[in-house]
């Protein structure tokens, strides 16, 4: 599997964390961790998912939005499929499309059901472009065509809690709540409508991510040494790993899990200015 990201223009880099371009030379089957919402396309061969439920086949062509996800899916890329992605951050989510993220949380859809038409055959470029490089600059000019500049955003509310799931510190959904001048109802609304989920829920997966990433990048061999004072038991953080990343802490040190350990791998081969790479 080769895998490589690419950075956005700087217009756009507070929408959208990366691009990333993944080639499979052979038949690959792997399990796809949370994560934040996702722009994919299938440039060729195939790829099948059971987000959704059911195990679904999307061919060469196929343009597909992935709300921002809390739980383990399977996914199997036949041999010889290309895929270029866009990592959406909360704030992209929030200028680029008219849905709340609850809405399509877990979720895999196509995309030209939440795009303006006059932006479809910006996307027909992205299948023609020639080498990733113009790709990267067509998916640049699709999102900058799509961006609503007078959408109302709550900037500040966005950027609280942003600060708050990507530090890699245990800090607790009371400390959020205590440092904002909002009521728990407003919270919860703004949090499902940006994030995709109640900030309980929001919390836990960014923790466990973190924990995965700890785990990969410095090459720990007990993970013990990760599961911070914030779980109850190790039964506890054990649960909340899997939920999030699909296998325990002992079986992702041990397993193969290439698509997991190439992303966080290639992760820290560029320069990146989202937090949400969760580099820290």
């Amino acid at each position: 599997m080769q895998f490589e990201y690419f950075r956005p223009q700087s217009e756009i880099r507070k929408l959208v964390s990366s691009y990333y371009d993944v080639t499979v030379p052979d038949d690959v089957s792997d399990i796809m961790r949370a994560e934040i919402a996702n722009l994919r396309f299938v440039i060729r061969g195939e790829v099948s998912s059971d987000l959704n439920g059911i195990e679904e086949q999307y061919g060469p062509g196929a343009t597909l939005l992935c709300g921002p996800t809390y739980r383990w899916s399977n996914v199997r890329f036949a041999p010889g499929t290309q895929v270029f992605g866009a990592a959406i951050t909360p704030m992209g989510w929030a200028r680029l499309f008219d849905v709340d993220a609850d809405e399509l949380a877990d979720k895999l859809v196509p995309l030209d059901e939440y795009v303006p038409p006059s932006a479809l055959p910006l996307v027909k470029d992205i299948f023609d472009a020639p080498d990733e490089t113009q790709r990267v600059r067509a998916v640049d000019r699709l999102f900058a065509d799509m961006v609503d500049p007078a959408r109302r955003i709550d900037e500040d509310f966005l950027d609280q809690v942003t600060a708050w799931i990507t530090s890699p510190e245990p800090n607790e959904l009371a400390v959020m709540i205590s440092e904002m001048s909002r009521s728990q109802r407003q919270i919860e609304r703004l949090c499902k409508k940006y994030f995709g989920s109640a900030p309980k829920l929001l919390h836990r997966k960014f923790r466990a991510l973190h924990s995965a990433n700890r785990l990969t990048w410095q090459e720990l061999t007990d993970w013990q040494e990760i599961a911070t004072t914030a779980y109850a038991d190790q039964s506890h953080f054990i649960r909340e790993f899997k939920q999030f990343n699909g296998r325990t802490p002992s079986e992702f040190i041990k397993g193969a899990h290439i698509l997991v350990r190439m992303t966080l791998q290639q992760r820290l081969q560029i320069d990146h200015e989202s937090p949400f790479s969760l580099i820290g």
